[in-house]
C-alpha cells in the first residue's frame, strides 16, 4: 500500500511548482529574440540554480503545454541539423506582462518574509 505524502513533502511539492512555472518564464524571457528549446530550459534550471531545480522531461514538458494552454508561451518549429525538428519556446505578450507581475510579487514575498526571520 502506497504511503500518503506527509504535509511537508505536500508543501514542498507545492511550492516548488510554482517556482518551477515561474523559473521556465524567467528562462524564457531571457531569450526573448531566439526563443529556446525544451532541453535548453532544462539545462539552465539546472546550471542557475545549481541543481535545486533540476527537473526531468515528464516534468517540464507538462509546465511547458501549461503555459502554452494558458497563452504565456508560443512554440514554432527550428530545423535541426542532428535529429528532428525542435521546438522553440518564446514568450507571448501576456507571458511577458504575467512574468514581469509576478517577479514584483515574489520580490516583494521575498523581502515581507526576509523581515520575518
Amino acid at each position: 500500500m502506497k504511503k500518503a505524502p506527509n504535509f511537508e513533502d505536500s508543501w514542498k511539492v507545492e511550492i516548488r511548482r510554482g517556482v518551477l512555472q515561474y523559473a521556465v518564464l524567467a528562462i524564457v524571457s531571457r531569450h526573448k529574440e531566439e526563443g529556446i528549446h525544451g532541453y535548453g530550459i532544462a539545462r539552465e534550471l539546472e546550471e542557475k540554480t545549481d541543481g535545486l531545480l533540476e527537473v526531468k522531461e515528464g516534468t517540464l514538458y507538462p509546465i511547458l503545454h501549461r503555459l502554452r494552454k494558458e497563452r504565456l508561451l508560443n512554440v514554432r518549429t527550428e530545423k535541426s541539423e542532428t535529429g528532428p525538428v525542435r521546438k522553440v519556446y518564446v514568450l507571448t505578450g501576456d507571458g511577458d506582462r504575467v512574468y514581469r507581475e509576478l517577479t514584483v510579487i515574489l520580490d516583494s514575498i521575498n523581502e515581507k518574509l526576509e523581515a520575518l526571520r
